[in-house]
């Protein structure tokens, strides 16, 4: 059957960015550099990294620039927050100098008094780009329904050279729990953008947010957008919470079939030990278009390390190096340090950032949270240092790249704690092999969605064409075959809706 969605035209456009022969190496680069002092106490700092790809190959790359030490609206004199980003043509080799998204306010009743904990996604169709983040003088912990952490997002046009001036989305997200909300922000890092549903004017993006209410508890669910985060939709939540899902923040990732996936940081940890986990759920659709379907029982797993942050959550397609046989790979990023004490040696556990993996051949392995959360294995440790928050994307290349806070340094924010508060935000550009001590290779022509339909829940639209295109988001002349065209080298794939009976191709 022939191969024509995201996966296999990732192949075709590595000859455009950058040098091959350099990019078959792993690699890293300092992005943003924290302040050169052991211990932090007023300096400005780095934190909280997101990135993406975007429709003309480049990198983008932000941060929060922090005035002070701490969240957004943290503390008696919350500090004031900007995001600044960065782009690379090449691969992530050399980055351009710093831009500010927006000029942060000096008034703290405007929701640009701080911006931080930005997430990201790059449209492929076009140059979009959709950031979003926390904003305001109100922290997470103190918010209200009546005095609430802001939510604002930013869209810039031309793959992140520049910015729009913002709009705030308080009010609109907040709205989706019809006022029972007292507390919401976006989880930092990667917006997942979806390889195969497009029923609006963009293929469908995933938003993960830890939510707090009045009346039904807290948790973390996940919202929706048709186009590209103008109007938000609750995915599968409106009545209930996910059993079993914890409040944390998360992260979303699109399955072979179309489900979602969940992970959530899992402070809580195993009963009776210090450590923490992952928690991890799945959404399968029963209609797509109108956003229905049943979320499973939520289940933790990847226990031993003491992993209390925000990680990265992506699905590689994969070569396993054993026998050659097509499969995919999930990835996460861990601490892999095994306190998770809140100090300034242990620094709550966040050392020694590494990453676990999960083969996944079948939808048995991702059916439930209980199968999700199974058969993690220990993978490639990137640093040895104080490390974080982390988000990564798969690169055109065929490359994982891995956006890191790395050597960390003490520092007392204004919360109190005196733990590690200024990172290095650094990129690694590193290759599947690598992560997985050789066991599997990413191989960008595999795309498994064809196995997987009416295996688990099919999807119940009716196909219909959509423009053609190449994976940068390049017209492509409708006279041009879709599919691999061989003997030219180039692969196109068209945004169609696949029915229970397969993928629909012209």
């Amino acid at each position: 059957m022939m191969k024509n969605t995201f996966y296999s035209a990732l192949l075709s456009l590595t000859a455009l960015f950058a040098c091959q022969s350099v990019l078959a190496q792993d690699f890293s680069t300092t992005v943003f550099d924290g302040p050169d002092k052991p211990v932090i106490t007023s300096a400005p700092s780095h934190r909280i990294p997101a990135l993406a790809q975007t429709s003309d190959g480049a990198l983008l790359g932000v941060a929060d620039y922090r005035y002070g030490l701490s969240d957004v609206g943290v503390g008696s004199n919350p500090s004031r927050i900007e995001l600044w980003y960065k782009r690379s043509s090449d691969m992530g080799l050399t980055w351009t100098d710093h831009q500010v998204v927006s000029k942060r306010s000096s008034s703290r009743t405007n929701w640009k008094y701080a911006m931080g904990d930005a997430s990201l996604v790059a449209d492929r169709e076009s140059g979009e780009v959709l950031l979003m983040c926390a904003a305001g003088c109100v922290s997470n912990g103190a918010s209200t329904a009546a005095n609430p952490i802001k939510i604002g997002s930013f869209r810039s046009q031309d793959n992140g050279q520049t910015w729009d001036d913002g709009e705030e989305l308080t009010n609109q997200i907040y709205g989706l729990f019809g006022g029972d909300a007292t507390a919401i922000f976006i989880t930092s890092g990667r917006l997942c953008q979806s390889r195969y549903i497009k029923v609006g004017s963009h293929y469908r993006i995933y938003a993960a947010f830890p939510v707090r209410t009045a009346s039904r508890g807290n948790s973390t669910g996940v919202i929706y957008s048709d186009d590209f985060g103008r109007e938000w939709h609750l995915l599968g939540m409106d009545e209930a919470f996910p059993e079993g899902t914890v409040y944390e923040e998360g992260k979303v990732e699109e399955m072979p079939d179309g489900s979602v996936a969940l992970m959530v940081r899992d402070d809580n940890g195993t009963k009776g030990t210090d450590y923490a986990e992952k928690n991890f759920n799945v959404f399968h659709y029963t209609d797509v278009e109108k956003g229905e379907g049943v979320w499973s029982t939520a289940l933790s797993g990847i226990t031993g390390m003491a992993n209390a942050c925000n990680s990265a959550f992506i699905l590689v397609p994969a070569r396993r190096t054993a026998d050659g046989k097509n499969v995919y790979v999930m990835l996460t990023t861990v601490p892999f340090h095994t306190k998770c004490i809140r100090d300034v040696e242990n620094n709550y556990g966040r050392k020694g950032v590494g990453f676990y993996y999960k083969e996944v051949t079948s939808p048995a392995d991702y059916d439930s949270g209980a199968s999700l959360a199974a058969s993690w294995q220990q993978g490639y440790q990137v640093t040895q240092l104080c490390s974080a928050y982390a988000d990564m994307q798969l690169l055109t290349d065929g490359h994982v790249g891995l956006f890191l806070e790395d050597n960390g340094r003490q520092g007392t924010g204004t919360d109190g704690n005196k733990e590690t508060e200024a990172y290095d935000i650094v990129y690694y550009h590193l290759s599947l092999s690598t992560i997985t001590g050789g066991r599997y290779e990413a191989d960008l022509s595999y795309d498994g969605h064809d196995d997987y339909l009416g295996i688990a829940v099919p999807f119940n639209l009716t196909a219909r064409p959509m423009h053609m295109f190449d994976v940068q988001g390049r017209a492509v002349s409708p006279e041009v075959p879709t599919g691999i065209v061989v003997g030219n080298g180039k692969k196109f794939f068209t945004g169609r809706y696949p029915d229970a009976g397969g993928v629909s191709t012209p």
